[in-house]
């Protein structure tokens, strides 16, 4: 293959002089090519309404450019593919490459686009046995052997090995960026120090992350949501792909990768963040499970005596009802409370008005905060929007209305219509003002179908992403409402970190299910939790839980495994990491006494409140006891976790000097949730240099939140 070749001061890139398809990409004096391995598959396609371009043909290089830009140069190679032009640009400034493809199309006829993929092709950087695969913020286990990736391929369910929480999530190995993972791929070789991450991100359209191997190496992919009616002679361009050729280590390179959010506005968040956020517990919840906004009331003494201070409410307006009754969690004959008919109008078999005042009083009366779900995919098929406001909804290719991903209740708005957004926006501060609670839940804003409805004046992926504004103002008119109100979004990606005070972790919930069943050892899953949260910006704080009202159908184990030891265990091990925890109203039924016990150890001590979060810092003498360490100027708490099966002795090094313990001092062991001293067969006081040779006995799946304490 002849390649057309550029070199700058970080990166070698080159191209195809056949195809235009990347082909060549390395750190500048690195050995060999990282990309192009066992691949003769091209670095882009299109979607037409008949399928995938590269199916039945290959693009045709037609000419080239280099421009020179500040601190960079971009490089655009312009392809003929079909009846489309493809103009694939590279600006380059340092060792980062951001990627964005025009489409022009040169036919005669209208083409329907629906959809762009983006595609590294053929990459290894040395040798397979020297390169692990990362793809922190999804179900991928962390430090994969590339060669694992690599027998994946699109089309193919991702085996155990791959992604063992996938089939906990719709068989999904990778969830699309930026609004539910960060898109973030990667291949690293650990002995020659050298990474490739690539990742995707716009504010208009969504990108499936992907790969495609050949078993000695990996294509990876951004499949973009890109979708349009393209005239003759009409362009468009999707959103970005960024490569990032880096020398060093792993953590350093996700480091290096979360600098860039800034650059995407991602960072500062646009929010100070309320004081109380830190410490909240929340309690998730639908009135009527209650017998309505009068029986909630009357529990919310036991709700905050257990240690939940913030009231989450799934939707309370008036919905779709097949039976007339109120709601009471079955979700087939009592409909689903999403299916709303009337955003302005109260369920009536919750109560009126007064009784939801009432509510919000008692709630704030108690030093308790009260969010209400904001719903904004949809409404039921029979609400009155259908027919007031046709313009607000998106429709298929026939000009009929359509349901968003598979919710079959309800008709799916169309997040660019500037009406829809005045009128959610006019709604919900309205009833913020009337009503004096302390914020929103934000529902399902995850990235949507095209609308086709050809009055549009935009491109039918506008909708994609367009929820994105009007949450930006809802965030904007909350705080002028109320500074300590906040936004809880449904979802984890990064996009929605700025406009968000917390957000909702789904998938450390899935990974730690996964722990829990032996698919991830202790050391796998707190190498996963801490990527994820480097591959995230900071901005909105990350609730996590073991149920929520969605576990019914995404995750089988959590109902059956209720009050069980794993799912007590679970639970605290999202404490110890550093999430704010969230309780599904009957959860708690028989459980009280540990939620209040665990709840209270968290609220009680400033280093898991606020305090640094050290994985993998304790080793054990055995792989499947979980240590994770808080620690602050005033206290460190080590979280210690037994999920073998039966009652063991186990040698931990608890490293004295990194924890700036004495050696010469005597240390305790004091349990936070039984407020007892740890006795190990009468011993209950050890020397700083014990401590790095400590035996204990722990209980198996019960949680201790020791604080190492001098004395």
């Amino acid at each position: 293959m002849q390649i057309l070749s550029f070199q700058t001061a970080d990166v070698e890139i080159g191209f195809s002089t056949h195809s235009g398809s990347l082909c060549l990409l390395r750190s500048l004096g690195s050995r060999g090519n990282w990309i192009g391995h066992e691949t003769d598959r091209g670095s882009v396609d299109v979607r037409l309404s008949d399928g995938w371009l590269g199916e039945r043909e290959s693009p045709l290089l037609q000419e080239h450019s280099v421009r020179d830009e500040p601190n960079g140069i971009e490089i655009t190679v312009t392809m003929r593919f079909g009846p489309l032009t493809l103009g694939d640009g590279y600006l380059i400034v340092g060792p980062r490459i951001s990627r964005r493809v025009t489409l022009k199309n040169q036919g005669g006829k209208e083409l329907q686009i629906r959809g762009l993929r983006l595609a590294v092709p053929g990459v290894r950087i040395g040798a397979l046995e020297h390169c692990l695969f990362e793809a922190p913020g999804t179900a991928v286990r962390p430090r994969l052997p590339l060669a694992v990736a690599a027998s994946q391929s699109l089309g193919n369910p991702p085996t155990e090995g791959f992604a063992p929480g996938a089939r906990d999530r719709w068989g999904m190995a990778m969830e699309t960026a930026p609004d539910c993972s960060p898109g973030l791929l990667a291949v690293n070789n650990t002995e020659e120090q050298q990474v490739l991450l690539c990742w995707y991100y716009s504010e208009v359209e969504e990108a499936l992350p992907g790969v495609d191997g050949s078993g000695e190496s990996l294509d990876l992919i951004h499949d973009s949501a890109l979708a349009a009616w393209l005239a003759p002679g009409q362009s468009l361009s999707a959103g970005d792909q960024h490569l990032l050729v880096f020398s060093g280590s792993w953590p350093q390179a996700l480091l290096e990768y979360r600098r860039t959010f800034r650059e995407v506005g991602l960072e500062p968040p646009m929010y100070r963040l309320p004081g109380w956020v830190a410490a909240a517990g929340i309690y998730e919840v639908h009135p009527g499970q209650f017998g309505g906004f009068q029986g909630l009331s009357q529990e919310l003494g036991r709700i905050k005596a257990m240690g939940c201070d913030t009231l989450y409410l799934l939707p309370i307006f008036r919905y779709h009802n097949p039976i007339g009754r109120i709601w009471d969690g079955n979700w087939k004959t009592n409909g689903s409370p999403y299916a709303i008919l009337d955003f302005e109008a109260l369920d009536p078999s919750l109560g009126g008005e007064e009784e939801f005042h009432l509510l919000v009083t008692e709630a704030h009366r108690l030093g308790m905060r009260l969010l209400l779900d904001f719903v904004p995919q949809g409404c039921a098929l029979e609400a009155r929007y259908v027919g007031e406001h046709p313009e607000w909804f998106c429709r298929d290719e026939r000009g009929e209305l359509v349901s968003s991903r598979g919710w079959n209740d309800t008709y799916s708005f169309d997040w660019a219509n500037s009406q829809y957004q005045r009128y959610m926006l006019a709604w919900s501060l309205q009833m913020l003002r009337s009503y004096g609670f302390d914020g929103f839940r934000v529902d399902a804003p995850l990235a949507k179908e095209p609308n086709w409805d050809r009055s549009l004046t935009y491109r039918a992926s506008a909708t994609n992403l367009g929820v994105l504004r009007l949450l930006e103002e809802l965030q904007r008119g909350v705080k002028e409402v109320d500074a300590e109100a906040v936004l809880l979004c449904e979802l984890f990606g990064p996009l929605f970190s700025k406009s968000h005070d917390l957000a909702c972790d789904y998938l450390s919930c899935i990974q730690t299910y996964q722990l829990l069943q032996a698919r991830l050892t202790p050391a796998e899953w707190s190498s996963w939790i801490q990527d994820h949260r480097l591959s995230l910006p900071d901005g909105a704080r990350r609730v996590c839980f073991m149920e929520t009202h969605d576990t019914r159908e995404f995750h089988p184990p959590a109902y059956p495994w209720r009050g069980s030891q794993a799912s007590r265990a679970g639970f605290a091990a999202l404490l110890l990491a550093g999430f704010i925890p969230m309780i599904w109203s009957g959860q708690e039924r028989g459980q009280d006494e540990f939620y209040r016990a665990v709840l209270r150890a968290r609220a009680e001590s400033p280093a898991i409140l606020q305090g640094d979060i050290l994985f993998n810092l304790v080793d054990s003498s055995h792989p499947w006891v979980l240590s994770i360490v808080r620690r602050n100027a005033q206290q460190v708490v080590w979280g210690l976790i037994s999920l073998w099966p039966e009652t063991s002795t186990f040698t931990f090094s608890v490293p004295a000097d990194v924890l700036e313990l004495a050696k010469e001092s005597k240390y305790i062991l004091n349990d936070l949730i039984s407020r007892r001293r740890w006795s190990e067969y009468g011993t209950e006081a050890w020397e700083g240099r014990e401590l790095q040779g400590l035996s204990l006995t722990p209980l198996p799946f019960v949680p201790y939140f020791f604080e190492i304490a001098e004395i």
